[in-house]
């Protein structure tokens, strides 16, 4: 049961639980559970966000798959990981969760080096864009 269990992009809101439901496992004594959450500020953003709006390539449900599928031959040779991982598209506000991830492995430093290397190669990796929305009504992309 370990594996990539889910690797998606969503216009949906994302379902924590049911994520760290589908790596959750008897043989795993450690859940390591990224939250990548909307908040009202950003270096690049003029003012306070009130929002953004994710757009993505039509190849990014894929790419994604390939970036855990990768993450996990690199960092988990064993196999003994299993990774769920969701980036959402469309507009969220403050507080939305914009992508989480969810690793299960037998210890606790096998869950945080999946989820953390997971979580660097979709930043850098991942053809979504993101606009963000300022009090002021302006408006700055990211990501392009």
């Amino acid at each position: 049961m370990t594996g990539v269990k889910l690797a998606q992009v969503s216009d949906s809101p994302i379902d924590r639980t049911a994520l760290l439901a589908l790596v959750t496992r008897p043989d795993a004594g450690a859940v390591a559970l990224f939250l990548g959450m909307v908040r009202d500020h950003d270096p690049q953003a003029d003012g306070t966000v009130v929002a953004l709006d994710y757009t993505a390539h039509p190849s990014a449900g894929e790419v994604i798959g390939r970036l855990a599928a990768a993450v996990l031959a690199e960092v988990d040779p064993g196999h003994e990981a299993a990774v769920a991982a969701v980036h959402r598209i469309g507009r969220l506000a403050v507080g939305d969760d914009a992508f989480v991830v969810a690793v299960s492995a037998p210890h606790r430093r096998l869950a945080f080096e999946v989820c953390e290397h997971l979580v660097e190669r979709v930043k850098r990796e991942l053809p979504i864009w993101k606009q963000q929305f300022s009090s002021d009504g302006s408006y700055r992309w990211s990501g392009l």
